[in-house]
């Protein structure tokens, strides 16, 4: 009976034996300061862990690292002496190019497929809809991890940019601040929606202009929770003819209107890859109170999101989004809801308006190439000469819903249900780009492929 117990004591002893993190050994980080590396570890120097426990955290800290977005490739390993009950680890990274000034050319559309059918419909002669301009991007800025943009964009919609992004400037490394300018100006601008269909108006001169400065302070007091304050302040100002064509579109047959607001946001994120999570779940709340002579409501906005690997190389990833304002008049141009960032897949086509809404999505695929790495022949520069690629295919099913108390009209869309299926054909590679076809058919019975270039979630 004593052999039997002492057995089950050594078993145990075994499985919670201890290793001491002795030293963190970091390589590849020509730009990138390594306290912004250090800072994403969940493990530390000197600390004991279980040997399971420890691999956990090895695995986390991948993850935070390549949701950084400041490497294209990481890998953790472990150095351990059978003599000794401690361990050195080494993380190897290789760095991103982080400074990109490039062309602007781009469509100026809700997505690919708007575009489209607006440019073949004008014979494939009408490239209005083109913006084109230039763009100034340098990431891991002083190798802090900082962001600064200027950009530059002519033609259907111009924009012009100013922003800065500091993820830490106290010496606990938790808060930050992120700060930008932008301006807008059209001389062709959506003024209603009829049919769930824009409506626009077109002049030789601009028509709508758009001062937008905000600044978001963030705190984040651990690696996967942030708490984010915003303030935002936005001036536009349309032309006569907007606001007699839609004299709610900033509200009261107004052509100026100055709208304050002020948000508070809180964020759990512990998927494993944040362009294309495989594994883990992600958590939002958002709470944002307007300040104007017409509006004074308020919106709450929710997001939970969760992705699972029931069995060995299929995946199923769903999320459920909602936004509810509080009751009084909004103004037509902040009633964006489905048809914009978030929308029903099969319905690209339409847009639908109002005051609250709910947006369920759901995937389940199979990855036909798991990622893959592979070099690129003559290519010298590291940045560049080494890649991946990942093929994923699947089915997917969404759910959508929109209220709209203010000025139905001809938009059937508003106060119903909105239901799609189809499959899907997933193209992931390095750089965080992605290539999405999907073949949808929805609730009204039609049919089409549609291409993305970001996360369906």
């Amino acid at each position: 009976m004593k052999k039997i117990i002492f057995f089950f004591f050594f078993l145990n002893q075994v499985a919670q034996a201890q290793v001491t993190v002795s030293t963190i050994v970091l390589s590849g980080n020509a730009k990138t300061q390594s306290d912004i590396i250090i800072r994403e570890l969940s493990f530390e120097k000197n600390m004991s862990y279980a040997t399971d426990d420890l691999e956990k955290k090895i695995e986390e800290s991948k993850e935070n690292l390549v949701n950084l977005k400041l490497f294209n490739f990481v890998t953790i390993n472990k150095t351990e002496n059978k003599y000794s009950t401690q361990t050195e680890i080494t993380i190897e990274v290789i760095e991103k190019w982080y400074i990109w000034p490039y062309p602007v050319f781009e469509i100026s559309e809700r997505n690919f497929n708007t575009w489209w059918k607006e440019f073949a419909g004008n014979n494939y002669s009408d490239f209005s809809r083109l913006n084109y301009g230039a763009f100034f991007n340098w990431e891991n800025f002083r190798g802090r991890n900082e962001l600064l943009k200027l950009k530059i964009r002519k033609g259907f919609k111009e924009h012009y940019l100013l922003a800065y992004e500091v993820p830490y400037f106290n010496k606990n490394k938790t808060i930050g601040i992120n700060t930008n300018l932008q301006f807008f100006r059209r001389k062709k601008t959506h003024y209603a929606n009829y049919n769930n269909s824009l409506q626009y108006f077109e002049s030789d001169n601009f028509n709508s202009i758009d001062y937008d400065l905000n600044t978001e302070i963030v705190y984040r007091n651990n690696i996967h929770q942030k708490h984010k304050i915003k303030f935002t302040y936005l001036k536009s100002t349309v032309s006569d003819s907007i606001s007699i064509l839609n004299p709610n579109y900033l509200g009261g047959g107004n052509t100026t209107a100055d709208l304050f607001n002020i948000s508070y946001q809180l964020e759990h994120e512990k998927r494993d890859y944040i362009i294309y999570p495989l594994h883990g779940y992600a958590l939002s709340l958002e709470i944002k109170k307007y300040f104007s002579s017409d509006m004074h409501h308020f919106e709450l906005l929710t997001k939970s999101e969760n992705h699972i690997e029931p069995f060995n190389r299929f995946y199923i990833g769903s999320s459920f989004k909602t936004k509810y304002s509080s009751k009084g008049n909004q103004s037509y141009f902040i009633q964006k809801a489905l048809g914009y960032e978030d929308y029903v897949r099969g319905y690209e086509y339409y847009v639908v308006d109002g005051q609250s809404y709910w947006l369920s999505k759901t995937a389940i695929k199979y990855a036909l190439i798991k990622k893959t790495n592979f070099d690129i022949p003559y290519v010298k520069m590291k940045q560049f000469n080494k890649s991946h690629y990942s093929l994923y295919l699947g089915i997917f099913s969404d759910l959508g819903y929109v209220r709209n108390s203010q000025n139905q009209g001809e938009n059937s869309l508003n106060n119903s249900l909105l239901w799609s299926k189809g499959i899907a054909l997933d193209y992931v590679t390095y750089y965080d780009k992605l290539l999405r076809i999907e073949y949808s058919i929805n609730a009204l019975g039609e049919k089409g492929v549609f291409l993305h270039f970001s996360n369906p979630f």
